[in-house]
């Protein structure tokens, strides 16, 4: 008899535990949406994979990735200005950028994201992309 109770205690313990999460879960679900977050989600989920790049990017900085991607040669290094330091947008574009490769200093090109008015000293214009962005060329390179 004893077995017997430990078993109905084990049960209703693990039944009532369920049922927390269950509750926990539903208003987990059924809250408010905090900043456009199941619009979002719901948008990542419905849109096919260059969609949610963007999406996820944003469209002005995804067009001009899109942009140095097409413009720089295959195998060429590069080095990103205009970012903040240890921003999520440099990441992202070092992300978007691969397999070529990111350097600091020396790199063949220079991608310069935003207004930056000096060109740094061995570089030159290589292409620019309207008022978002351009990319300079070490001048030892003609291409």
């Amino acid at each position: 008899m004893i077995t017997v109770n430990r078993r109905v205690n084990k049960r209703a313990i693990l039944k009532a535990v369920f049922a927390a999460w269950l509750v926990l879960w539903m208003f987990f679900l059924i809250r408010e949406d905090k900043d456009g977050q199941y619009g979002g989600l719901r948008y990542l989920y419905t849109h096919d994979h260059g969609s949610k790049v963007r999406y996820i990017i944003g469209d002005k900085l995804y067009g001009f990735l899109v942009f140095c991607r097409q413009s720089i040669p295959e195998g060429s290094t590069y080095e990103l200005a205009g970012f903040e330091r240890f921003s999520v947008n440099k990441v992202r574009a070092r992300y978007f950028l691969w397999p070529l490769k990111n350097v600091e200093g020396d790199a063949d090109f220079r991608i310069v994201y935003g207004r930056e008015d000096t060109e740094p000293e061995g570089y030159k214009e290589y292409k620019q992309y309207g008022g978002t962005g351009r990319i300079l060329v070490k001048e030892e390179r003609n291409r």
